[in-house]
Order: structure tokens, then C-alpha cells, then sequence
């Protein structure tokens, strides 16, 4: 009989002591009565350190946790779980579970802790392997969505027709090539007609957008990386620079790039080699670069955001861009391309008035070809008639116009008809009594017209804000 309880101690001894979690006991005044390997490792106590003390009193001198699971559990006679963090950095699940005797008095708490911090790391690890993921997946539905609204370029204008000369002509050649103009200009429209008639028209053009990336990423989305190479790198990938071997890279907002991608980007540029990041083994490819940026490079040089070296590697051939206000020839195709576009992508058919074409064409457009599209999609999808007016563009477009200048006779567009033109001069005339007189009433006595006429035509052509509210 003896041999048998010594077996079965010895059996419980073993199994606790081997257990991977840690594991105490106390009585039911929290006096500590064993502690196995696993808990003195947690803890990084000894059995000697905590065994016939009291918890509260040990936990007080730092070698345990408080609040502690043990001491809840006597107070509440419940099974209490906590998530803690031990003075080691070490996160823990400690749970405790009340042992009662046949009387119902607490007798014992057993306690088992659970070190969690491999997992957090491990969970750490897989979020951001999911975020570089998510990244991946957001530059390929924008890669698509650029190809998708890609438009054919329209220029009229000696600046424009400069600008796509000069495109052709680099077209032929491997030279970098720096584009240069404000938001919302084309620049990207230029690199797909560049990389259309290059002889790399075969293969691909990665497109990246420098300002969209995290700096902690840039380097792995141009160099690619080994496994290892950093938190959540599970496995090796190429860069965008490899997978465009043979053909052409668009770094779009080049100056957004940060200066330790630079130095790398500038030691490619010179030999064409590039290391992924956690290799040691370099690789060759030939890949054409065209960069572009709205800023100022030359000024950012000064204040030494962007490298001098790199910035002359990259100007090699400089291709600027006109902003939409100085394309005043470009204007009305444009502005009737874009409404035919956004009427045949909504299955109508509009068309814009004299009046608001005047005003569309002697807006300033800050956002360039970007805006006019926003403008004309709006202008399809939110108008209620086919017949497009001032009532319906936006106030801000309507303010903002700085078309005063009188179109002479003899000068108007060949496509207008005599509607249009008749409506044009009416609004000009209109125009230009409201600036003289200050009441409707006069305007109607100086031309001729009454009251509620002019005030129906005022709001016809966007002019009775002049007046405040309808007058009576």
C-alpha cells in the first residue's frame, strides 16, 4: 500500500514538474505551497524564494504579479483568468481555479501561467506580413485603375504640341527622363506615350507612386528582399525594378522619396546592379527609368531633402509638362471630350450651353486636367436636363472664372451655332449691366426688358448671386 501512494506521488511530482505552463498552489489564506520549474523560470523566482510565504507579501517584494489571479480567486471563490505582464517583459495568461473541501471551505488555488509572449510576437509578425500584403494588393487594383481611366492626350496649344514632341522624340532613345509639371497635368499620361512608342513597347512599365509607400517599405517594393530579411519577410520576392527587366519604371513623385532610398537608387542608376534587401548576391537588369515629381528638385537640393547626384542622374532629359491654364487651345476639345466620355460611360446624352462653355473655358483649374474631369463627371451624372447651363456647374467655377474679355464678332468657334452665340453675347451684356446697376429694375429700363425677364435671364447665366435674393 505504501508503494502504491509512493508511486502515485512520485507520478503527480512528475507530471507537474513537466509541465510547460507554469503551475503553483496555495492554501486558502494564499500562502504559497509549491511551485514546479516552469513557474520559477516565468517568474524568475526560485521554489525556495516563494515556497510557505504569502503571496501578497512575496508580490509585494516584485518577484510576483499583482493583481493576482490566486489572491481574486480567494477573495471571489470563483475561477478567475488574467492577461499580465510580469516584471521580466513577459506576457502571461494566469489562470486560478478554487479546490474546495467537502465542508465547502477553500483549501486550495491552483494557478497556471501561460507564457504568451512567443505568440504576441509571432501574431506581430503575421499582421505586418498582412499589411505588406495589403499594400501589394492596393498598388495592383491602382495600377489597374489607371489603365482603366487612361485617356487619350489632347493637345491644341504650341506649349502642348511642344510637350508630345518632345516625348515622341525621347521615346526612340534609353535616356532617363525627368517629367515635371503640377498635380493633375497628364505626368502619367506622358510616361504610358513615351513607354507606347518605346522599343520596350513589349515589356512591361511598373508604375510606382514614391508618395504611397510607408519608408519602412520602399526599399523592399524597389530591391525586393530575402526571407528573413526583416520582421514578417517569410519568404523572398523580387522588387519592382527586377520584375521590370527589359522594360520601363515609372517612379511617380520621385521627390517623395526618402534619402536613404535615394543613395541606393542613385548606386543602380550607375551600374545597373541591385542587392535585395538580406542578400549578399547582386543582380543585373535593364530597366529604363522615367521619374516625375511636382516639386521643386532644385530647390529641394538647397535644403538637402534630395540628393545633388541623383538629381542630375535623373534630369537627363528634362520633359515638362503645361499646366491646364496655359492651354487655353486645349480647352474646349478637352472640355466636350470629357462630357462625351462621362455621357457615354452613363448611357446619356447632354450637351453644354454657350454660356457654361464660356465659363468652363475661362476658369483657371488649380487641378488641372484632373479637376476638368471631376467637374465634367459631375456636371453628367448630377445635371437633370440635356442641356448642360450655368445653373449647373459649381459656384466655385463659376466665381472663380476670369473670363471678362469680349469674344469679337467674326471670332466665334465654327462649331457654335447662332443659339450659342446669341446666348454668349446676351450673358456678356447681362454681365456687364449687373456691374453697372445695382437693382434689376434699372437693368431692365437700360435694356429695354422687364423685370421678371431679367431676373429669369440673371439666373439663367449664374449672375443673380450679383443681387442677393430674387427681387420682387
Amino acid at each position: 500500500m505504501n508503494r502504491t501512494i509512493q508511486e502515485l506521488t512520485w507520478e503527480h511530482d512528475a507530471i507537474i514538474n513537466s509541465s510547460a505552463d507554469g503551475l503553483f498552489v496555495c492554501d486558502g489564506t494564499g500562502r504559497i505551497l509549491r511551485v514546479n520549474p516552469a513557474s520559477e523560470r516565468i517568474n524568475n523566482a526560485s521554489a525556495a524564494q516563494l515556497v510557505g510565504r504569502n503571496y501578497l507579501e512575496v508580490a509585494e517584494q516584485g518577484l510576483l504579479i499583482l493583481p493576482s489571479a490566486a489572491l481574486e480567486t480567494i477573495k471571489t471563490r470563483q475561477p478567475v483568468s488574467l492577461l499580465q505582464e510580469n516584471r521580466h517583459g513577459r506576457k502571461l495568461i494566469s489562470s486560478a481555479t478554487p479546490v474546495f473541501d467537502d465542508a465547502g471551505e477553500l483549501i486550495r488555488v491552483v494557478v497556471s501561467e501561460r507564457d504568451i509572449t512567443e505568440m504576441d510576437r509571432l501574431q506581430r509578425q503575421l499582421e505586418e506580413q498582412q499589411a505588406i500584403g495589403d499594400q501589394f494588393r492596393q498598388q495592383i487594383l491602382a495600377l489597374k485603375q489607371e489603365q482603366l481611366d487612361s485617356r487619350p492626350i489632347i493637345a491644341r496649344s504650341p506649349c502642348m504640341l511642344k510637350a508630345l514632341q518632345q516625348a515622341l522624340k525621347v521615346s526612340e532613345v534609353d535616356s532617363t527622363v525627368l517629367i515635371l509639371g503640377e498635380s493633375g497635368v497628364g505626368k502619367g499620361l506622358f510616361a504610358d506615350l513615351i513607354h507606347k512608342n518605346s522599343r520596350r513597347a513589349a515589356e512591361p512599365m511598373i508604375k510606382i507612386n514614391c508618395g504611397a509607400i510607408p519608408e519602412t517599405l520602399i526599399e523592399a517594393e524597389l530591391f525586393g528582399y530575402e526571407k528573413g530579411a526583416f520582421t514578417g519577410a517569410v519568404g523572398s520576392k523580387p522588387g519592382h525594378l527586377e520584375v521590370a527587366d527589359g522594360g520601363i519604371i515609372f517612379l511617380d513623385e520621385i521627390a517623395e522619396l526618402p534619402l536613404s532610398s535615394q543613395v541606393k537608387l542613385l548606386r543602380f542608376m550607375e551600374d545597373g546592379q541591385l542587392t535585395r534587401l538580406g542578400s549578399t548576391r547582386s543582380r543585373k537588369v535593364d530597366v529604363r527609368i522615367l521619374a516625375a515629381t511636382h516639386r521643386d528638385l532644385p530647390q529641394m537640393v538647397e535644403t538637402g531633402s534630395f540628393r545633388l547626384d541623383l538629381y542630375y542622374r535623373l534630369s537627363v532629359i528634362p520633359l515638362p509638362i503645361p499646366a491646364l491654364r496655359e492651354r487655353k487651345e486645349c480647352l474646349t476639345p478637352l472640355i466636350r471630350s470629357c462630357i462625351d466620355h462621362f455621357c457615354a460611360r452613363s448611357g446619356c446624352n447632354k450637351r453644354l450651353t454657350a454660356a457654361a462653355l464660356d465659363i468652363l473655358t475661362g476658369y483657371a483649374y488649380p487641378g488641372n486636367v484632373r479637376e476638368l474631369m471631376n467637374i465634367c463627371e459631375r456636371l453628367v451624372v448630377m445635371s437633370e436636363t440635356e442641356l448642360l447651363d450655368v445653373n449647373d456647374l459649381p459656384q466655385t467655377v463659376v466665381s472663380g472664372s476670369a473670363k471678362q474679355e469680349r469674344l469679337p464678332l467674326g471670332n466665334w468657334p465654327p462649331e457654335m451655332e447662332m443659339t450659342q452665340i446669341l446666348e454668349s453675347v446676351e450673358r456678356i451684356v447681362l454681365r456687364d449691366a449687373s456691374k453697372r446697376y445695382r437693382k434689376q429694375q434699372q437693368i431692365a429700363a437700360a435694356l429695354g426688358m422687364s423685370q421678371p425677364t431679367v431676373a429669369r435671364k440673371l439666373h439663367k447665366y449664374g449672375l443673380s448671386s450679383r443681387f442677393g435674393p430674387a427681387e420682387s
